[in-house]
């Protein structure tokens, strides 16, 4: 038998055994080696875009839950929204890179899945924030109820409404699942508390900031009964308000999000109220919820973010425009794409 040929002394056992360590120490050097393209654990985060207010207080956060750790976190996405096809590249970009973990904000509600999927697949931890995906092996979602935050819409613009006539329920590009449940929301509530209220749904092609004021501004133009107005994120409520000051006309209006422009038109009057997310913490809680999957710690399935609405009897109080004062040099520097 080859026991009785090996085992011979206890020099030879000693040897054998020596070799056998070395061995198994190679092979463990070499699979660690293997595991990631970076010296230290990453974590690649991808927003919608870096362009509008939203994902810039968002890398805020995100940035500094990574402070005081050993970990490296990359933030890499497209400049504006509805680009799944860059998500999707990145995506695949850093599974081959093989970093620990990636956090994403995927613009399209299943068009990102394969790549989630082939991510977990490889062993990367996948966190999901601001808009849900339909594949189920993601480690955590964080975010917003959209679905009541679209409803709270609707109770607000409703007992704004001073004159008979159809609301605007400006949308953005169809597929992303945070839009699509804001609009459910709302159109369902408004069937609810006021079934007899009409709504013109302006949905956006690619998204863009010229495209929502130009689409904006043609629709209250030509629709002068229009009664009052929910526009769904940032880009949506800044080309609304856009709109509002061109023609110089004052309607009931609930935005969503809120950026320094947004802001200006609720003390200007243009705006009654926002309806505002908490970027920052989002950002916090995917990164440091990345590096406690990391760590092999266990976290929850959903984190529900909290809304909160603006208006000019509070916007010089809330506590969310705090996220404002965070955007010093300092960070900016960190977060050179979403300052261009």
């Amino acid at each position: 038998m080859t026991i009785k040929r090996t085992i011979t002394t206890n020099k030879h056992i000693n040897i054998l055994f020596k070799g056998s360590v070395y061995i198994l120490v190679c092979i463990i050097i070499i699979l660690t080696t293997a595991q990631s393209s970076y010296s230290k654990s990453t974590i690649v985060v991808i927003p919608k875009a870096t362009l509008p207010h939203y994902w810039k207080i968002v890398c805020t956060g995100a940035h500094t839950a990574i402070q005081n750790t050993s970990s490296e976190l990359i933030w890499r996405g497209p400049r504006t929204e509805n680009k799944i096809g860059a998500q999707v590249h990145l995506m695949d970009f850093y599974i081959k890179k093989k970093v620990d973990a990636i956090v994403i904000a995927p613009s399209h509600k299943f068009k990102i899945n394969e790549s989630i999927d082939k991510a977990v697949h490889a062993g990367i931890k996948v966190v999901v924030i601001d808009s849900q995906t339909s594949t189920k092996t993601i480690h955590s979602f964080i975010g917003t109820d959209n679905f009541k935050a679209g409803a709270l819409g609707a109770k607000i613009i409703v007992g704004k409404i001073k004159k008979k006539g159809p609301v605007l329920l400006m949308g953005h590009v169809p597929g992303s699942a945070s839009i699509e449940n804001r609009v459910d929301g709302f159109i369902e509530e408004i069937h609810k508390i006021a079934p007899g209220l009409s709504i013109i749904r302006a949905d956006l092609i690619e998204g863009a900031a010229g495209e929502a004021r130009l689409v904006a501004e043609t629709i209250i133009k030509n629709t002068p009964s229009i009664a009052g107005i929910f526009a769904v994120n940032e880009t949506t409520a800044e080309g609304v308000l856009h709109a509002l000051d061109k023609i110089d006309i004052t309607i009931p209006f609930v935005g969503f999000d809120y950026s320094q422009k947004l802001l200006k038109g609720i003390k200007d009057g243009r705006i009654d109220a926002l309806i505002t997310q908490t970027p920052y913490a989002i950002g916090y809680m995917g990164v440091k919820t990345a590096l406690n999957l990391i760590k092999g710690k266990k976290v929850p399935a959903i984190m529900e973010s909290p809304v909160k609405v603006l208006t000019l009897e509070n916007i010089d109080s809330a506590q969310s425009l705090r996220c404002l004062q965070k955007l010093s040099e300092e960070l900016k520097d960190k977060c050179p794409m979403c300052f261009n």
